[in-house]
């Protein structure tokens, strides 16, 4: 019976043993890829934040008050300088040119065609002279009284935004429509210091890394705010910087970090 015993529990022993010398290896781990690292690459000049902006942009108003007649534009449009954007409804200042241009046409008539006669002393020439110059003169005011019914745009840009539609009042000096020059960006710091703005000088290279874009771009230093703002407590000088080039996609308002290359 021992015998037995012994002889079960060798060969239990034998059995446990090899499927223990049969347990697999686990495969060697692969590393994990190291982090790809973007943004902007430090060399030691001053650093700040900033963001995109165009080099002109404007927020038009009427002086008039008065119902819009029509938008001719969309947002989004390009325009050029002295473009019809929008006009008011005004049928007293538009009766006020068609009475002044028939004036001057009228005026204009005696004056070419006055023929002298005995009986048609020679100043009346120049008074038909003297007449016609003040209708001339009439139309040039209503001109320019009709003109305030009418915003054009001062300089070749894009249309940002509509703030009415035909129909609505708009009253004197409410912003109707925004105009940016999106053709020609620029960036500007939103946080450098007044301890390192005294570093930064006109025409300064600097690295711009433009977060939205993901890709760094070069510039140089154009401007240099004479006055302070303040943000969050800290004293800023806003820095203005012209890009060598303008990347594919830039758009008003996208965060940049930049490095001015001070040394």
């Amino acid at each position: 019976m021992k015998k037995i015993f012994w002889t079960t529990f060798l060969a239990l022993t034998v059995t446990l043993a090899a499927c223990a010398s049969q347990t697999p290896t686990p495969p060697p781990t692969t590393p994990a890829p190291a982090p790809v690292t973007t943004g902007l690459v430090l060399t030691g000049g001053v650093v700040a934040s900033a963001e995109a902006e165009p080099a002109q942009d404007s927020q038009l108003s009427f002086i008039l008050s008065g119902p819009i007649k029509e938008v001719l534009v969309k947002e989004g449009d390009v325009v050029t300088a002295g473009q019809s954007l929008v006009t008011l409804y005004s049928p007293d200042l538009e009766l006020s040119v068609k009475a002044a241009e028939l004036a001057v046409e009228s005026a204009n008539i005696e004056y070419k065609y006055w023929i002298p006669r005995k009986d048609r002393p020679p100043e009346r020439r120049d008074q038909a002279k003297a007449i016609f110059e003040g209708t001339q003169a009439q139309l040039e005011s209503a001109n320019a009284s009709f003109a305030q019914t009418i915003i054009v745009a001062p300089y070749d840009a894009t249309v940002v935004d509509i703030k009415v539609q035909p129909g609505e009042f708009a009253q004197a000096g409410q912003v109707v429509i925004v105009l940016g020059d999106l053709a020609h960006m620029q960036i500007k710091t939103t946080d450098l210091s007044e301890r390192d703005v005294t570093a930064v000088q006109i025409g300064q290279s600097v690295n711009i890394y433009l977060e939205a874009l993901n890709i760094t771009v070069t510039g140089k230093v154009a401007e240099i705010s004479p006055i302070s703002v303040t943000v969050g407590g800290d004293v800023v000088y806003p820095v203005t910087i012209e890009l060598d080039e303008q990347p594919a996609g830039l758009l008003w308002g996208m965060t940049a970090e930049v490095e001015i290359q001070t040394e």
